[in-house]
């Protein structure tokens, strides 16, 4: 299910030329996916993090693991061509910081993939179509883990919006124009049947999967997955200069 959306968007940053498959990667909140993931696309310089020893090494070889707080990464800045999340940073105490640390340590930009805050998406959890808290990964999960910073209590499922992500990066580094590329991909209930529920809402979520199919063909934002992507400025803002190792306010 996730490697589906995630490999087309893989394939065209492959195809454009922003992605090199010899760029060092670092994958937060990742694991076994992410392994599958980048070792299917061809990728060889991969560093897989999370929280969770319980999918270190050596079940994500050939790609390196650490274990590592996304919200507090030890890297020096700059440390990685890229950093990327797939369905991770919802898990986060605080999305937005795990987000900012992804691109302190980046040195050309950062690949996010998480849930899309629509219309649809909120008239779904208003009915009771879509989970406002992760319970059904936890349960999962034995009720031991899969919730907030992967542990037993549902974390809170954060949505994003293209202008979100943008106000954040843009926050955290105002030196220049970012350049931000955006996909919208769909995730259907049938997608994740190991997660799907029984009884009455599984009956719901049946009925309303062709509703979501046709809603979404007429308008792709209102998909619920959203590929989010920033690379650094090219160049800084003219009103600023180099001064004293830094940047400062041209006087």
């Amino acid at each position: 299910m996730r490697s589906g959306f995630v490999g087309e968007v893989l394939s065209e940053l492959l195809a454009s030329g922003t992605l090199d498959r010899r760029a060092s990667i670092l994958a937060v909140a990742g694991g076994t996916a992410e392994r599958d993931l980048f070792a299917e696309w061809g990728f060889t310089d991969v560093t897989i993090t999370n929280l969770d020893d319980v999918q270190a090494a050596p079940h994500l070889e050939p790609f390196a693991w650490a274990h590592e707080d996304a919200q507090d990464l030890s890297y020096g800045d700059r440390s990685f061509d890229w950093v990327v999340v797939v369905d991770g940073l919802h898990h986060c105490t605080s999305p937005h910081r795990a987000l900012t640390e992804m691109y302190r340590v980046c040195r050309i930009g950062v690949v996010a993939v998480e849930a899309r805050d629509s219309l649809l998406m909120r008239v779904a959890v208003r009915f009771g179509i879509s989970e406002r808290y992760e319970t059904e990964a936890v349960r999962h999960q034995g009720g031991r883990s899969g919730g907030l910073e992967n542990g037993p209590v549902p974390n809170h499922i954060y949505r994003w919006t293209e202008s979100e992500f943008r106000k954040t990066i843009r926050s955290c580094d105002p030196t220049g124009e970012h350049s931000f590329t955006f996909r919208h991909g769909l995730n259907l209930p049938h997608e994740t049947a190991a997660l799907r529920p029984s009884g009455r809402r599984a009956r719901v979520l049946k009925l309303v999967e062709p509703v979501m199919r046709f809603v979404t063909w007429v308008a792709p934002r209102q998909r619920n997955s959203l590929a989010m992507i920033a690379e650094r400025p090219a160049a800084t803002w003219p009103w600023l200069e180099e001064r004293d190792g830094g940047l400062g306010m041209r006087g």
